[in-house]
């Protein structure tokens, strides 16, 4: 079954071909139906509808978009928030690999650190392919990548939370989460180009 963030995109993205199809952008953008709008109005439309959680996530679209033209396509806004994605993967792996070089790590959390560096080689393989679908207004490829990267990170969560229930805290525990809510509003932004694959 797949997780509850795979579904709520997949579901986003529905909703913006159906509601989005008849309002398409300018002939001039890379992609023909790719809609302009305002920074705000991006992040206002991917987080409104989520309810308590919709004011953080709308802080973090602005800080995320912030630098990209206040009028912008649905495609270029998910390309940034795939490119800071990516970067903040990269981050959080790498802060992975220097706790590993502690040889008084624990051995139960060198395990989960190991096995979190392997699951972001294919977060990042993921957030890499979402940013190229993007680039081409591929809504069925930036869906694929976001379910890869995602899966990647929550099996990473999982293997930490295992280790967390034991009674050791893990300092990687808040970036992984931070993870994958960038890697989600990519996929949100992706999912206002109404679906070019149809």
């Amino acid at each position: 079954m797949k997780n509850a963030p795979t579904i709520v995109c997949a579901l986003a993205m529905s909703l913006a071909a159906a509601t989005m199809l008849s309002t398409g952008a300018a002939a001039a953008a890379a992609c023909a139906r790719d809609p302009s709008m305002s920074i705000a109005a991006a992040c206002n439309k991917t987080t409104a509808w989520q309810g308590p959680r919709g004011k953080p996530a709308f802080e973090l679209c602005k800080k995320t978009l912030q630098g990209a033209p206040e009028s912008g396509t649905a495609s270029a806004y998910g390309i940034v928030a795939a490119k800071a994605a990516l970067e903040s993967c990269a981050a959080t792996e790498r802060a992975a690999g220097k706790l590993l070089q502690d040889p008084k790590l624990p051995e139960d959390l060198r395990a989960s650190y190991g096995s979190c560096v392997d699951m972001y080689s294919l977060a990042r393989t993921g957030v890499t392919a979402m940013g190229d679908a993007l680039k081409t207004c591929s809504t069925t490829g930036l869906l694929r990548g976001f379910a890869d990267a995602n899966a990647a990170v929550n099996d990473c969560l999982q293997v930490l939370r295992l280790v967390e229930d034991g009674g050791v805290a893990s300092p990687l525990h808040r970036m992984v989460l931070a993870d994958r809510d960038r890697i989600t509003l990519a996929c949100f932004l992706g999912a206002l180009i109404p679906d070019s694959d149809k």
